[in-house]
């Protein structure tokens, strides 16, 4: 307890059912007047379309935390920031930082995020949108193509996917190669997994790459529920025929072969420039030829090249240039 509140001696806690209300004792004479009765706050009762409005969806995605604490304490007044600390197994004091601005509002480590869905009760579509694996029966089903199997591996024949109805299809490819910056394949990985599973993408991509490194990361960290097994494509061509977005992230020989054979196939491509190879190889070409990238926006290509976070800004071109996309289905 704060000090401000003096010295504390001993507290109990009591829930009573008929009024739900919280009892803390002071030190001192015990007399009614010392009792402080606050109403313990149910996140279980929080509407939907709470968790629907855009500037909500809008923190979640972009996993801000902070946002999304501001957002909930303003909607909510009923909820303190102790009540918030308790339910999400934080610190008062984090809390405080968060909402003030003093703490950095994005979050990215998984079980920071899985305590804070887990204590707002957040439904399955939140959680999805939070680059979360849904909980209910009635969440996203995100399953592979192949039989079940405890481990993720390599296979023939099939594709990976996280499937959903009306998602997009997309191809990951690229490599690290002598002359791509490993950094930067590190961070784009994990936000392509993160948009991955929040978008519901389906995937291909090949038995070795970033491809599968995406969804081993989803894997390990996620674990959504029946998603065991990812099967990689051989065959350049296998890999981006039935894609409609052919993601490049780094890359050598194999992965040009990839984009020779995408552009061929009218497929559109998307670059991440800052990863090098044949990722920056494809873009500089784009840049010269703009047949190369004839659907997407002069704008939307240029910022590609000027990713001030190459992983969280390079997820959210893809989503954009997805979603705005006339040939995808709205879910």
């Amino acid at each position: 307890m704060d000090s401000a509140h003096g010295a504390i001696s001993s507290i109990t806690v009591a829930l009573r059912p008929e009024t739900a209300t919280l009892l803390v004792e002071a030190i001192g004479e015990p007399k009614a007047n010392d009792v402080t009765r606050r109403r313990i706050f149910d996140p279980g009762a929080v509407p939907i379309r709470f968790w629907q409005r855009d500037d909500v969806q809008a923190s979640l995605a972009h996993r801000d935390v902070a946002q999304l604490f501001r957002l909930f304490l303003d909607e909510f007044s009923e909820c303190t920031q102790t009540q918030l600390a308790l339910l999400t197994q934080h610190d008062r004091s984090d809390i405080s930082n968060w909402v003030r601005g003093i703490r950095q509002g994005r979050v990215s480590d998984i079980e920071v995020l899985i305590r804070i869905a887990d204590g707002l009760h957040m439904p399955d579509q939140a959680r999805a949108l939070f680059g979360l694996a849904p909980v209910g029966a009635d969440g996203p089903e995100l399953v592979s193509t192949g039989p079940r199997h405890p481990e993720v591996g390599h296979g023939t024949g099939r594709s990976a996917t996280v499937r959903a109805h009306g998602s997009a299809h997309v191809a990951i490819c690229g490599s690290r190669a002598p002359d791509t910056e490993a950094g930067v394949i590190d961070v784009a990985v994990r936000c392509l997994a993160r948009l991955v599973m929040s978008r519901e993408y389906k995937v291909s991509h090949g038995p070795v790459g970033v491809g599968i490194e995406v969804m081993t990361y989803i894997a390990d960290r996620y674990r959504p529920p029946g998603f065991t097994l990812a099967l990689g494509l051989f065959g350049h061509r296998a890999v981006v025929q039935d894609s409609e977005f052919v993601i490049v992230v780094g890359g050598a020989v194999g992965t040009q072969t990839e984009i020779d054979l995408a552009l061929s196939m009218n497929k559109k491509i998307i670059p991440l420039p800052g990863s090098g190879g044949a990722a920056r190889r494809f873009y500089r070409q784009a840049a010269e030829d703009r047949r190369a990238r004839s659907w997407m926006a002069d704008e939307h290509f240029a910022a590609l090249h000027t990713c001030h976070d190459p992983g969280e800004d390079f997820a959210r071109i893809i989503e954009h240039l997805i979603d705005n996309d006339p040939g995808v289905p709205s879910d």
